[in-house]
């Protein structure tokens, strides 16, 4: 595979992401992640204007995001989103949202993103789009 295909963002937290204990409300990491996985799609030409300019939508399918600490307001993180790579037709990324001074690690998180026409039916084999930019990125066939 073409390096490790990943990307990051930097996020500020803002006040109005917080809930009344003065830490990231849970539900706003969601949007966050959304962040990275639209940088990469960006940066690794697999946008969602790409997808839906080829005949598909990308929905989550699938999410597990496990917090080890709480993120405050004016906290800046950073927030990795690795590509994964997997047999079938579906995206899946793993992240780690971290404090971007120090390190420390705030969540981790896994996506899985299967393929639907534009009709919103389930696209069960991987579309051409999408084999031929594994085959650009050289990325094996792997479980997962």
């Amino acid at each position: 595979m073409q390096g490790d295909l990943q990307s990051e963002v930097m996020v500020r937290v803002r006040f109005s992401e917080t809930d009344p204990v003065g830490v990231v409300w849970h539900g706003n990491y969601v949007k966050y992640l959304e962040d990275a996985r639209e940088e990469f799609g960006r940066q690794w030409g697999l946008s969602y204007r790409y997808i839906s300019e080829s005949g598909y939508y990308a929905p989550v399918f699938d999410m597990h995001i496990r917090f080890d600490r709480s993120a405050r307001v004016d906290q800046w993180l950073k927030v990795v989103c690795r590509y994964h790579p997997s047999k079938g037709a579906k995206l899946c990324f793993d992240y780690t949202v971290s404090d971007a001074l120090d390190g420390t690690l705030i969540a981790t998180a896994e996506t899985v993103q299967l393929f639907t026409t534009k009709d919103g039916v389930f696209e069960p084999s991987a579309p051409a789009f999408f084999q031929e930019w594994k085959r650009k990125m050289e990325c094996p066939e792997e479980d997962g």
